[in-house]
Formats: C-alpha cells, sequence, structure tokens
C-alpha cells in the first residue's frame, strides 16, 4: 500500500496539486484514528514534504477495494458529491465570507488539495486528498454517542457557522448556490426518483420504539392521538420524508446531512474542555432547511434527559451562534422560524434516528448477528442492532416527539419553485436493505 500511495502522490504532486513545478520529495504514512472506521471509503494518513521545502499533513480518501461493496454502498455517488463541495462549493462560500483574521465567529474548513472520480475500476482512479486536521490538534470525543452539555454547544455553534455561509452567500450571490448544485446527487433517492428504503424499514424502525413506549406506559399512551398520528405518518415514508427534504425559501442552507458525532471533530484547551470543532465528510450535502441537520443532529446526539432539561436551550445555542455568523444586513431565521422548521422537519430526524442511532449503540450487547443468522427476513437484523438499550433511546425519542407535539403540524408541501439539488435523483444501486 506505501508504494502505491507514494506513486499515486507522486502524479498528483507533480500535477500541481501542492503548488506549480513543484514534485514529491518523500512521504511518510501514519494512523491517526485507528478507532474510527469508515464503511463507504479507506483513509490513509500521510506527510510529504515537496521540492520547495513544504511540509504537508494529508488524509488521502480511497474507495473500498470490493467493487460489489463500492456499488452498494454508492461510492461513486459519494465522491461525487464531497468532491463538488470541495472543489467549487468551499470556495464559492468562503469566498462570499471573505477574509477573517483572529475570528471566533469564524468557521474553519480543512483546506482540499486534489480530487478524482472517474468511477472505474482502479480504485487508485478515484481519490480525494485533503488537509489532515488532526495534526492542528482536532480529534473525535471519547464519548462514543451521546454528547455531553459543552460538547453539544460547540457542536451546535459550528453547525450554525456552517450554515451562515449559505446565508451570506444568498445575500451576497443569490441564486448561485443553485448552480453549484446541479450536480449533487441525491443519497435518499432511487433512479426513479423514490424514497431508498425498502421492507418498510422506517416504519418498523419506528414501532420498535413505539412498542417499548407501550409497555413503559400503555395506560397513558396507548390511545394517544400523537401516537396515532405519527404511525399514519410513517406508513407512507415516500410521502412523509420526501416533502421534509424540498427547498424551504427563504431559509434553506446547504445541508451537511450527516452531522453527530462520528462526523465531528473537537478541539480542547489544556483542562480537556472543547473549544472549537470541525465537521468532516460532506458526502451527503443537500439543499434544503436548516432543520435538517439541526434536529437529526439533536436526536441522535442527546439522551432523553438532556433533551427533557435543555431543548430550549439548545436551539437558543444555534440561533444565538447563527446570528453572530453572518455579516451585518445578512438574514438569517429568528428562534420562532427555527422552532417551525424544526417541527416540520422533526419527523425525517426520528426516522433517521431510529435507524442509525442502533447502529452506533451497537457495540453495547447487540445481538443482531445472532438474529441475522436464525431469521429469514433481513429486517430483523436492524432491528435487533444496538439490542434493548438502542430500543429504550428510540421509545425516549418517540415519548420526546409525541410531547413536543411534533405530529401536529400541516406538513404541506412548501417546497421552493426551484429545482433544487434533488430535482433531478441519480441512479444508484445504493439500498437500504
Amino acid at each position: 500500500m506505501e508504494r502505491f500511495v507514494e506513486q499515486e502522490l507522486k502524479e498528483i504532486v507533480d500535477g500541481g496539486a501542492f503548488g506549480k513545478n513543484c514534485h514529491l520529495v518523500s512521504c511518510k504514512l501514519y494512523n491517526c484514528m485507528n478507532d474510527e472506521n469508515q464503511w463507504w471509503y479507506q483513509r490513509i494518513f500521510c506527510n510529504i514534504i515537496v521540492s520547495d521545502g513544504s511540509h504537508y499533513n494529508v488524509m488521502i480518501k480511497l474507495k473500498i477495494l470490493s467493487l460489489e461493496l463500492r456499488y452498494c454502498f454508492g461510492c461513486d455517488i459519494l465522491f461525487n458529491n464531497e468532491l463538488i463541495f470541495y472543489e467549487n462549493i468551499m470556495p464559492f462560500l468562503l469566498k462570499c465570507r471573505g477574509p477573517t483574521v483572529n475570528d471566533a465567529h469564524a468557521l474553519f474548513l480543512p483546506r482540499f488539495f486534489y480530487g478524482s472520480n472517474k468511477c472505474s475500476e482502479l480504485m487508485a482512479n478515484d481519490v480525494i486528498v485533503i488537509e489532515n486536521v488532526s495534526t492542528l490538534g482536532y480529534c473525535f470525543s471519547n464519548a462514543r454517542v451521546f454528547l455531553d452539555y459543552e460538547h453539544l454547544t460547540i457542536a451546535l455553534q459550528t453547525l450554525a457557522k456552517f450554515h451562515g455561509l449559505s446565508y451570506t452567500a444568498k445575500h451576497k450571490d443569490p441564486g448561485r448556490i443553485n448552480d453549484f448544485l446541479k450536480n449533487v446527487h441525491s443519497i435518499h433517492l432511487d433512479g426513479n426518483g423514490h424514497w431508498m428504503s425498502q421492507h418498510d424499514i422506517f416504519k418498523k424502525c419506528g414501532k420498535r420504539g413505539v412498542d417499548r413506549l407501550l409497555e413503559r406506559d400503555g395506560d397513558k399512551y396507548r390511545d394517544h392521538a400523537r401516537i396515532r398520528r405519527l404511525n399514519e405518518l410513517l406508513d407512507d415514508p415516500d410521502k412523509t420524508l420526501m416533502q421534509t427534504l424540498h427547498a424551504r425559501e427563504p431559509l434553506s442552507v446547504i445541508c451537511h446531512g450527516d452531522y453527530h458525532r462520528n462526523t465531528l471533530l473537537f478541539q480542547y484547551d489544556d483542562h480537556g474542555r472543547p473549544f472549537d470543532a470541525i465537521a468532516i465528510d460532506f458526502s451527503t450535502i443537500h439543499y434544503g432547511s436548516p432543520a435538517l441537520d439541526l434536529s437529526s443532529f439533536l436526536y441522535i446526539s442527546t439522551t432523553q434527559r438532556m433533551r427533557e432539561l435543555h431543548w430550549d436551550d439548545l436551539l437558543d445555542i444555534y440561533c444565538g451562534a447563527l446570528a453572530k455568523s453572518v455579516l451585518p444586513g445578512v438574514l438569517v431565521p429568528s428562534r420562532a422560524e427555527i422552532d417551525a422548521e424544526v417541527a416540520e422537519i422533526a419527523i425525517n430526524a426520528f426516522a433517521k434516528a431510529s435507524f442509525y442511532l442502533p447502529f452506533m449503540l451497537c457495540d453495547t450487547g447487540s445481538n443482531s448477528l445472532d438474529t441475522l443468522a436464525t431469521s429469514d427476513d433481513p429486517v430483523d437484523y436492524f432491528l435487533a442492532l444496538g439490542g434493548d438499550m438502542a430500543t429504550e433511546c428510540i421509545a425516549d425519542m418517540v415519548q420526546h416527539f409525541v410531547s413536543m407535539g411534533y405530529t401536529d403540524v400541516s406538513r404541506g408541501d412548501r417546497s421552493n419553485p426551484v429545482k433544487n439539488a434533488y430535482s433531478t435523483p441519480c441512479k444508484s444501486s445504493t439500498t437500504l436493505i
């Protein structure tokens, strides 16, 4: 692998990615995130020296070796989206923001050096090279899933800064964002524009939590109107969830699409307290309501206790940071508007969290592999992920979702008539079971 990487880097450096007329002098591979596995790409960390004397610490993303898994996971689409973000969207957003010096409200993003996505059978033809921010002191939190209040605060401030870039860009150059997003492909829709789920997976994952909540407190929830409404919403995921993806002007932003602990790196002070964060993995970007990122992050990253004590506080943190992240004269949503957006979008966050959270909890004693081996229904595997802890967490989300009245909104089609990045679905094989 080392010889392969060195050869690839030689060609990349010779091509001018690290400066005109520069050549590769040396490269040394190392591993600084060996406890974090990625399912759709390989990452290699490398220190390189080029002929002008410059030193670079980089992360090299490569598609997984298995062609079958690459096709199954839609790696070509994910690489396409991330390259568009680094090559086109990020420079545009930062140009609109303008230069900043020692600005606490400015978002830091890693430098991009090179990318290629030829979608061939050769792994070497598909590569992304970006700055390795771990050498700047960024690292994953020790918490495996749920974040404490300090980490949530920093993460929400970082998310607000990211969304703020879109509002500044829309203020300075209206309509340009859509030009950059035309070639971004949906990870949610198949080639026919249908939701990419099978076997009623979202309905069954949600029912996993509903059933547990009824076991815990059937007298209160068995005939609850909001529980019935939640079941109705999950009965038709195509309609329910696709509506949440529509652009919702003037509030829509470029969303990260997968914002949670596993895509966040934090910086810590000498006392071990987080003071900054950076998002990684921009392969799931989407133009839509800021609540898509906000609500899913909150449901995936918080315990029931945290939601009960600090839901309003956390939304205030996001809104306050959003207002500070933009230039004077740039309009951003008020707290009341964010509340309304979260209420409209929360069903998407609930569905997403009920599906993905068990994966994040699966190291806590899940018997999902045993279930898969003894069952003819592949859905049983997903419903067993994370074990009893995951079931309890989904039940907690149902309880919070119902208590907030998020089932009561109209969920009418408020989409912008202008086509957004998901108006033309990409033909992908990526399928949820």
